[in-house]
């Protein structure tokens, strides 16, 4: 008997033990957020930046919140850009991830596709990226940080048409979600104010040959040509030059990537666009300088456009979720609440559809850089 006593006592403090250190364990909680990006394919170029960003936004938040002992995965799905692999990744993410909250997608098809799913299943989708006016009135679920083409091509008409002095332009555009809604509030806006719509051509996404479009504008009078694309503008303008056409170009915010430049050379001299936000490479700003420089730091490269929304995004949805106590019932209504919040790409607040209100600026090429006009 006293053998079976001390085996007892043993017994009964071995699992003493495996509870206290059970117990230590679960003092450390881990959130998982789903991300949707398309992380190979030609959208790739956008797409990794992001999810790096994203990467890099959610290792500051630890450290900066070390002492709320709480562990963030980042649970990522490929999309390639493609809006029926869009909905196939929120479908994993939700039924085999159990995931409640998605930073994505990028592109505003794959948005749309996917906004239905997420608002079905009330799990929270903020796209960093996504501007397609349709998105506004998807669901209460929904939000974005990018600024809707509803408030951008708006404005892009008016700087043409008043800072830029366009009269007569023509538009060549990407015939997708993005594209055409944007052609189609800057159309509307561009002749209410007074200005003449001398040509436009839409093209399906991946063109690689304008001559065509091209021989159709050389005898055209124009002040400018305003392109709505994603990397097809490379092309485009190389193929102006071949053309001897020496129209100003006037593009969107997606043009500002550093590999544009390396890739045009000195054809991108002198390319005006607009841009949503206020991030700059050459600010003083200690925020966006911390950006950039962890960022270059960890990933070796520059940071983008769209990696500076994804981090912007992220932060938003880390600080919600802290506010929330780390907990995904009600964080849409807390998440809802975010106003004037200070990110790399300015202030920002959303509106009663989840869409984020921003400045829009005016920059252009100089001596190989992006500079404000």
């Amino acid at each position: 008997m006293k053998g079976f006593r001390l085996i007892s006592v043993s017994i009964i403090i071995i699992a003493s033990f495996l509870v206290f250190f059970n117990s230590c364990g679960k003092d450390v909680d881990q959130v998982k957020i789903g991300v949707i990006m398309p992380l190979t394919g030609n959208a790739a170029v956008y797409g990794v930046p992001s999810l790096n960003a994203m990467k890099l936004a959610v290792e500051e938040f630890l450290i900066e919140n070390e002492t709320d002992k709480v562990q963030i995965k980042l649970v990522s799905e490929d999309s390639q850009a493609n809006p029926a692999m869009g909905v196939s990744a929120i479908q994993k993410l939700i039924s085999a991830d159990r995931i409640q909250a998605v930073l994505g997608p990028l592109a505003s098809g794959v948005s749309l596709a996917c906004a239905p799913v997420a608002e079905k299943n009330k799990v929270i989708m903020l796209t960093p990226s996504s501007s397609t006016p349709a998105l506004t009135n998807a669901g209460e679920y929904i939000f974005r940080t990018e600024l809707s083409e509803l408030q951008g091509g708006f404005a892009q008409a008016d700087i043409g048409f008043e800072k830029l002095g366009y009269k007569n332009i023509a538009c060549v555009y990407i015939n997708n979600d993005y594209g055409a809604s944007l052609f189609d509030v800057f159309k509307k806006r561009f002749e209410e104010i007074g200005g003449t719509l001398v040509y436009a051509e839409g093209f399906t996404q991946g063109t690689t040959d304008f001559k065509t479009i091209l021989s159709k504008i050389t005898s055209l009078e124009l002040d400018a040509i305003f392109i709505i694309s994603h990397d097809e503008i490379l092309n485009f303008v190389r193929q102006m030059a071949e053309l001897n056409l020496s129209v100003p170009v006037y593009t969107t915010p997606v043009f500002e990537d550093q590999r544009n430049l390396e890739k045009l050379g000195d054809l991108a001299e002198g390319i005006i666009y607009t841009y949503y936000g206020e991030f700059d490479p050459s600010s003083k700003k200690e925020i966006i300088k911390n950006f950039i420089d962890n960022y270059r730091s960890k990933y070796n490269e520059s940071p983008t456009y769209y990696a500076a929304l994804a981090y912007d995004a992220t932060w938003v949805l880390l600080k919600a979720l802290k506010k929330n106590n780390y907990k995904f019932e009600n964080l849409k209504d807390v998440l809802a609440k975010t106003k004037d919040f200070i990110g790399v790409t300015g202030k920002m607040s959303f509106d009663q559809n989840g869409d984020i209100l921003k400045p829009v600026s005016l920059k252009k090429v100089k001596a190989k850089k992006f500079v404000f006009f």
